[in-house]
């Protein structure tokens, strides 16, 4: 189905594959040169963008893996890695296009999100296979990336030190990282720190109404979360029109979820809760076999 794709988009954009030659020429990535990388570039993006997710940062795998402990790096999952391209989303885009599918965002399952997320992150791998460039996606929530962290490098925000949520400029707390893809090599050419820490530090001057908000008291107000504390307050019925914490950030405070999008972002993380700290029928299951992801 995959090949079948990659041949549809082929015919489209009216490029052509390299036929012919041995199998190591066939998967070895052609030459980027300049004008290629940038209608590259923009390819992909206009792909992410179909399926809503308007967040899109380039991240230079060598400069995130020093920063990173062995075994959280991207080239342990690839060892050819030279470039992260991380998906996320900010405000309300990612509802719109769902609603255009006809989807309901109060009735979204945790499937049906992922399944426009998936679509989105696939089609950017096809359009990276047009031009011989082997790359593999991976959602977000995989244990094996500090996707905040990632987020950070990819210039989407800064990690509040007050309360540990990823604060973007414009989006405030209400952006998700939904994914990265994991490119061989530098198709895009060298990729310049994307990160906005260094001048981007609304928490500093705020009077942290993000942490008194909580009923839980999950943040204590240094960056940390007990996010065990969290779940099982969320699993036994609470915080269901929204979360708190997020609500009371004033920063993005004109982005913020509609109903639909509350209900969702509340349903969709507590399952991937409960399923983390055995809540529910997962304390049945084994916690390796509960770290399981699929791929996207």
């Amino acid at each position: 189905m995959a090949t079948a794709r990659v041949e549809r988009l082929r015919r489209n954009s009216g490029g052509a594959l390299v036929r012919g030659g041995s199998s190591a020429e066939k998967h070895r990535a052609l030459p980027i040169f300049p004008r290629m990388t940038s209608s590259l570039l923009a390819e992909v993006q206009r792909t992410a963008d179909t399926a809503g997710l308007n967040l899109f940062g380039l991240v230079d795998a060598a400069r995130f893996d020093a920063c990173q402990p062995r075994e959280r790096r991207a080239r342990a999952l690839r060892p050819r890695c030279g470039t992260l391209l991380v998906l996320g989303t900010g405000g309300r885009v990612f509802w719109q296009r769902y609603a255009q599918r006809g989807g309901v965002a109060a009735e979204a399952g945790e499937s049906a999100a992922s399944r426009l997320v998936s679509s989105g992150m696939r089609g950017v791998v096809d359009v990276l296979a047009l031009r011989r460039v082997p790359a593999h996606p991976i959602l977000a929530g995989d244990p094996r990336i500090a996707f905040a962290r990632l987020a950070e490098a990819a210039g989407f925000g800064t990690i509040s030190p007050v309360s540990g949520l990823l604060v973007h400029p414009e989006y405030g707390p209400w952006i998700a990282v939904r994914g990265a893809i994991l490119v061989d090599g530098m198709p895009f050419g060298s990729v310049a720190d994307a990160s906005i820490t260094d001048r981007f530090q609304p928490c500093c001057t705020c009077n942290r109404p993000c942490v008194s908000a909580c009923p839980a008291h999950v943040h204590d107000g240094a960056g940390n979360q007990d996010v065990a504390r969290c779940a099982s307050h969320r699993h036994a019925g609470n915080c269901e029109p929204a979360c708190g914490s997020r609500a009371a950030c004033p920063v993005g405070a004109g982005h913020r979820d509609g109903p639909g999008e509350f209900a969702h972002r509340h349903v969709h993380p507590l399952g991937e809760l409960r399923r983390n700290f055995g809540l529910g029928v997962w304390r049945f299951v084994p916690a390796f076999l509960r770290q399981f992801r699929p791929r996207p």
